[in-house]
């Protein structure tokens, strides 16, 4: 067995990371990641940590449902080549990394002596070779963006280059989610999403999955001992099916939760269990489907919604609280790179129903109003069953500027799939990510030829083009210098802001819960909110070369 070699406390971020990444500033850039500042009276370890359960899927690339919880237990397997914590982007299966002058090369001097978790040595045509399998075959999610990467070159056993067709801004970031494949085993995978076999889990991360059941929605992951990184922390993580969340977590069922506001109060109270806000980057977000209704194309429209709801009562009714109101730019006000010169839209019916009148539409007869040949302003609201309280306050809301909106609850599934697929009128949905790189403004509301999002990842809205915003999407990937891409992002913001293609409604600050005896050890990542996600968050953070 190799000797592992110590991890320098998570390395320090390099300044050339920074222009190619662009996503922190130079000063958090040039500073060491810091280690988890743990109480005096918490645990540093565990033998098994208990956490609500719930079906996403065989946890490889392409089995997973595509949400958030899915994507992280891919990550408690697979390694990418570089990682994530509380400052930025490290090195992961990828010691270091250089980048041509033009920005178009990226080498990656790969750490030796890694293995798979069957035994067979971990090399740079692995790399190559994922890279390739995941252009004829998508990952749920991660991977890389079609079209970015001209091909990837096998330098030597250690040593793999990319070779971008033009610089990408975003391009180290967008490798966190790039899990790296076996070559050994997926070579003979011709349909990757009905690969169930055991062998489809085999990964180079820190865990094993050593049991999986779908009816029940249970995982457990066990220690890989052969994983070339940090110590495990917690040993094993296990996922269990519960009713209630909340109610599991007093009963000492699971050992981690989300705690609503209405009993913050006496969780705080009680020293033995840590209390920690989220930032708002979970959301819910209101979409428009301009295909299946041309008249949506009218921004007036659009921005009449905007004004018609009232995304202060959603934060208070809704969320109790723990939360912020959507902002029409998109990136949430806790995002680094948000714009608070952006237009606020607060609740005003008055405004709305002049743009409505503007836009053409009146309600001469007191029954909604109408186009001049007499067609109504109506729409069926799609939306997942644990948000009908949501749609039933917009449907007051827009009742008063004369728009009837008729709610369709239906399965978190089949709203995602409807989303999807754009079978819908106006549609709401909740998902996380807000925090990540800005380029998601591209991803999600440009129409150009790229790769849309995931359905995780907020989709793409239907219906909608605007050149400009096209083009200052195109112009920020390819700049990196980090100061001029902020500018473009807040521009994109500005444009955004104008158009409403889509209205987040309001974003979420929950807060987590936790007993310190048990295990104190959670972290989030700089850009994402929950801190399960974080596989960081289950290895030591200190003394992390470990014997073999």
């Amino acid at each position: 067995m190799v000797k592992k070699k110590l991890i320098a406390l998570f390395f320090c971020l390099a300044a050339l990371l920074l222009i190619t990444a662009g996503c922190i500033g130079q000063d958090e850039a040039q500073a060491e990641p810091s280690a988890k500042n743990i109480s005096e009276t918490g645990s540093e370890h565990a033998d098994v940590v208990y956490l609500s359960g719930g079906d996403y899927g065989y946890p490889q690339p392409f089995t997973i449902y595509p949400r958030g919880p899915g994507s992280s237990k891919v990550g408690m397997i697979f390694d990418s080549l570089v990682e994530r914590d509380e400052k930025g982007i490290l090195p992961w299966l990828a010691k270091s990394w250089n980048v041509s002058s033009n920005g178009k090369e990226y080498t990656f001097n790969l750490r030796k002596g890694v293995t798979w978790s069957d035994g067979v040595l971990f090399t740079a045509n692995d790399v190559k070779f994922t890279f390739e399998y995941e252009q004829k075959n998508l990952p749920v999610s991660g991977g890389i963006e079609a079209g970015v990467v001209d091909h990837v070159q096998v330098v030597d056993p250690n040593t793999v280059k990319f070779v971008l067709k033009q610089p990408v801004s975003t391009f180290l970031y967008k490798l966190t989610g790039f899990k790296i494949l076996p070559k050994h085993i997926y070579k003979n995978v011709q349909d990757p999403v009905g690969f169930l076999d055991p062998k489809a889990v085999t990964g180079t991360g820190p865990f094993l999955l050593d049991e999986y059941n779908k009816e029940h929605g249970t995982y457990r992951f066990v220690t890989n001992e052969n994983f070339w990184g940090p110590d495990t922390a917690v040993k094993t993580v296990e996922f269990i099916p519960v009713s209630d969340a909340l109610i599991a977590f007093e009963q000492g069922k699971i050992d981690f939760t989300g705690v609503s506001p209405d009993t913050l109060e006496r969780f705080r109270a009680d020293p033995a269990i840590r209390v920690v806000q989220q930032p708002a980057f979970w959301g819910y977000q209101f979409y428009f489907n301009m295909n299946k209704c041309p008249e949506l194309k009218d921004r007036k429209i659009r921005q009449a919604f905007a004004y018609a709801i009232d995304r202060a009562e959603l934060v208070e009714k809704i969320a109790r609280g723990a939360g912020k109101p959507g902002k029409m730019g998109i990136l949430s006000e806790d995002h680094l790179w948000y714009n608070p010169t952006q237009p606020e839209y607060a609740y005003n019916p008055k405004k709305a129903e002049a743009l409505l009148e503007e836009a053409g539409w009146l309600d001469t007869d007191g029954d909604g109003i109408r186009d001049k040949e007499g067609k109504k302003l109506s729409y069926v609201l799609s939306l997942g069953s644990g948000e009908v309280r949501i749609g039933e306050l917009l449907k007051e809301r827009l009742k008063e500027i004369g728009i009837d909106i008729q709610v369709r609850a239906l399965e978190g599934k089949s709203r995602d799939a409807n989303l999807r697929n754009g079978d819908f009128e106006l549609l709401i949905s909740g998902f996380g990510g807000w925090g990540r790189d800005a380029d998601y403004l591209r991803t999600r509301y440009c129409d150009t030829d790229s790769q849309a999002g995931s359905v995780a990842s907020g989709a793409r809205v239907f219906g909608y083009h605007n050149a400009t915003l096209n083009a200052l999407a195109a112009q920020q990937l390819q700049e990196t210098d980090e100061e001029k891409r902020k500018e473009i992002i807040y521009e994109m913001q500005l444009v955004l802001a104008e158009d409403v293609p889509a209205i987040p409604l309001y974003y979420t600050t929950s807060y987590d819960a936790w007993r310190i005896s048990k295990y104190d050890g959670w972290m989030n990542m700089y850009d994402h909110h929950a801190r399960t996600h974080s596989i960081l968050s289950y290895l030591k953070r200190d003394g992390l070369a470990k014997k073999r």
